[in-house]
């Protein structure tokens, strides 16, 4: 009679594992990697909210957020999101395109979350191609009229800053960061202080510049979002301190970066290597400056734009310390990888 009994049980158990499903979900990773699972059921400019199957609905700050699962999506958006980060982003744009196309009544979350990505794809596209560029302001733009309190908007008034810094357009740039610089997040503040920075920079203000980055550094909190943004704050002194031909102090700088900045935060760690290695040049270490731009092929090559950069004082330096074959590697994987970026017109002398 136990064993029959044991039987039903395990019988019954079955069937209602088929019957009724676990309940699927939404999932929401912050920054320092803990999950929040439920029903994503809304959000404003500064926050996404989600209803766990029990207990309260928890707002969590849009600037907080690593990354999305998204129940309703087709598992393409992932994908792509995947490729993005691995700098696959020719096929990040395909996989999310095609998951928008396919997925089924989307929130309006959800439906402007698929404008904000491919408008995120098309912005790391346009760092390093500057024929991407206009098309990727229009996205961001249009993006930010339709999502004006969409969770992402900060984020992509970022990246609307970042992309017309590149392009040239101070005062475009400007705009676009005292609009980021309203976000009632210190994070987004001080992305905010950071770019004005290299504004400052791109209009030859050194000293100004570098004055405002030591501002970020010292008010940098202790939050893996805004220790991070001290980094690029780090970043952006070595950079002053460079063009007024310090390189030494620069160097002491670029160091502190690279060993204390998580080696899985690539566009510091690529940035970093790639000011190292200009530095370098600059002291005449070339032999070193190679090294450290080879650091950024072979570890960072996802970070398309300092990529391409490195790739373009490879193809000179190899030659310099007696190694020209892998110099002429360098520039054929350059013109090959980022035919439109401005390194590639440097090279062949259409560029500044």
């Amino acid at each position: 009679m136990r064993r029959d009994g044991f039987l039903m049980a395990l019988t019954l158990g079955a069937i209602v594992g088929v019957a009724l499903p676990l309940t699927a979900a939404d999932t929401i990773t912050r920054r320092d990697g803990t999950r929040v699972s439920g029903q994503i059921t809304g959000g404003t400019k500064t926050d996404l909210t989600i209803k766990p199957s029990i207990g309260d609905a928890v707002a969590v700050p849009a600037s907080d957020i690593a990354s999305i699962d998204w129940d309703a999506a087709t598992a393409d958006l992932k994908l792509g999101i995947t490729d993005e980060t691995g700098g696959r982003l020719d096929s990040a744009l395909q996989r999310v395109t095609k998951s928008k196309a396919e997925t089924k009544s989307p929130s309006d979350l959800l439906r402007h979350e698929f404008d904000f990505v491919l408008a995120r794809i098309n912005a790391r596209m346009a760092l390093a191609d500057a024929s991407k560029q206009d098309a990727t302001i229009t996205l961001l733009e249009a993006f930010r009229k339709v999502g004006a309190d969409h969770f992402r908007f900060y984020e992509a008034t970022n990246l609307l800053g970042q992309v017309k810094l590149a392009k040239g357009d101070f005062a475009g740039a400007r705009t676009a960061f005292e609009a980021l610089a309203q976000s009632p997040a210190p994070d987004y503040k001080l992305a905010a202080k950071i770019a004005q920075g290299r504004i400052l920079m791109g209009e030859g203000q050194n000293e100004q510049a570098a004055q405002m980055f030591d501002e970020a550094i010292g008010s940098a909190g202790a939050t893996p979002a805004e220790q991070a943004r001290k980094f690029e704050a780090m970043l952006g002194k070595a950079r002053a301190e460079a063009a007024v031909s310090k390189h030494t102090e620069a160097l002491q700088v670029l160091d502190d970066v690279i060993s204390k900045a998580p080696a899985d935060v690539t566009a510091i760690q690529a940035e970093a290597y790639v000011l190292q290695g200009n530095s370098l040049q600059a002291l005449n270490r070339n032999k070193e400056a190679v090294l450290a731009y080879l650091h950024v092929d072979l570890l960072f090559a996802r970070e398309s734009s300092f990529h391409a950069e490195s790739l373009y004082h490879m193809s000179r330096l190899w030659k310099t310390v007696q190694f020209p074959e892998r110099g002429i590697d360098a520039e054929g994987k350059l013109l090959a990888s980022y035919p439109n970026s401005p390194w590639a017109k440097k090279l062949s002398g259409t560029g500044n």
